[in-house]
């Protein structure tokens, strides 16, 4: 068994734990990887958030609460009270506007993490609020709890070593999505490069209506993730002029994301190719294969004794990691590595 505790029970959470609870009936989750622990041995056992319509009740009833908007596929048994973690930096900005924040005090984060023997923490706290998402990993680290980190927070640089001196996992930071705009827009990239186009420039804008979407049109979060996601698919390009990020928010979309795409190259006597992808798919069941992942490997990296970012984990499932590489290499070096393990 792996008891996982989620850190803010928003759109994320939902598919998460919806897409658990369809694992427990039979239904198969595409594209996981195959590893000792199964989904099935997954089990939410501890939840933290800041929103009075959240903290206090069950998980089955807080992950259909608002502000999320993604669509009830299931039937959740899951009767786990979701506390009032702290809120730090949780309704900075605009986030003010959207969190009707609980009046309850604060839960001791650590000593509740204790209590549950929890094995992973799953970060999942919006762009930009870090002194929350720090916090978040510190207590992991004090309770010896594996910590990933699905926000953009700079988690892995700055604590990094005190996961690895203490043998305690850390994966991030910013998740990549299974086939979400960035990692579909590295593909195609790198599709080209192979078949020897030059690639010139490229570009790609987000359009959704979740609250990821709505908090990120703040200029300050905005440029956040536009430079992390511009950082990663220009590392592909040989130096290419990349833009990528998030354009606006349409709330009839609910958690469906819209992404537009233009990559430009040339081949032969100057000749110029552009391609236009329109890519629609839904926010946060993309976030469910990698996370799954992620969980296993972080309970058998811990039962293994291995600490800290592990660059072929971090390189593969992040955007905001320390390691880049093709797409073919980063997912060799994590092949390379689970054999290792085993």
């Amino acid at each position: 068994m792996i008891r996982v505790a989620l850190v803010g029970v928003g759109n994320v959470a939902s598919a998460l734990v919806q897409s658990l609870e369809e694992v427990k009936h039979g239904k198969e989750i595409p594209g996981i990887l195959d590893l000792p622990f199964s989904p099935q041995d997954i089990e939410i056992s501890a939840a933290f958030d800041i929103d009075r319509r959240k903290v206090g009740k069950t998980l089955s009833e807080a992950i259909f609460a608002k502000p999320n908007v993604v669509p009830q596929y299931t039937k959740v048994f899951n009767d786990v009270t979701v506390l009032r973690g702290p809120t730090l930096d949780g309704n900075k900005g605009s986030l003010s506007n959207i969190i009707e924040e609980s009046e309850e005090l604060p839960v001791d984060v650590s000593s509740i993490l204790r209590e549950e023997r929890i094995d992973v923490v799953v970060n999942l706290l919006p762009t930009g609020v870090n002194e929350a998402t720090l916090f978040y990993a510190k207590s992991s680290l004090e309770s010896s709890t594996a910590f990933i980190n699905a926000s953009p927070t700079e988690v892995v640089r700055q604590l990094g070593k005190d996961f690895e001196s203490k043998k305690v996992p850390l994966f991030g930071d910013d998740l990549i999505s299974q086939i979400g705009g960035t990692i579909f827009h590295t593909g195609i990239i790198e599709f080209l490069k192979n078949r020897g186009v030059k690639i010139n420039r490229s570009y790609q804008i987000d359009i959704a209506g979740n609250t990821e979407t709505l908090i990120t049109l703040e200029d300050w979060r905005k440029d956040l993730k536009k430079d992390i996601k511009s950082s990663y698919i220009s590392s592909k390009t040989n130096g290419a002029q990349v833009v990528a990020g998030t354009s606006d928010y349409v709330e009839f979309l609910g958690d469906r994301r819209v992404s537009y795409m233009v990559i430009e190259g040339e081949y032969a006597l100057g000749e110029t190719i552009r391609v236009d992808i329109s890519l629609k798919t839904h926010d946060a069941p993309n976030a469910v294969q990698p996370l799954i992942d992620l969980i296993r490997l972080a309970k058998l990296t811990r039962n293994k004794g291995i600490g800290g970012p592990i660059q072929s984990i971090c390189g593969y499932y992040f955007k905001n990691s320390y390691k880049y590489g093709s797409i073919e290499e980063v997912k060799k070096d994590l092949t390379d590595f689970i054999r290792k393990l085993f």
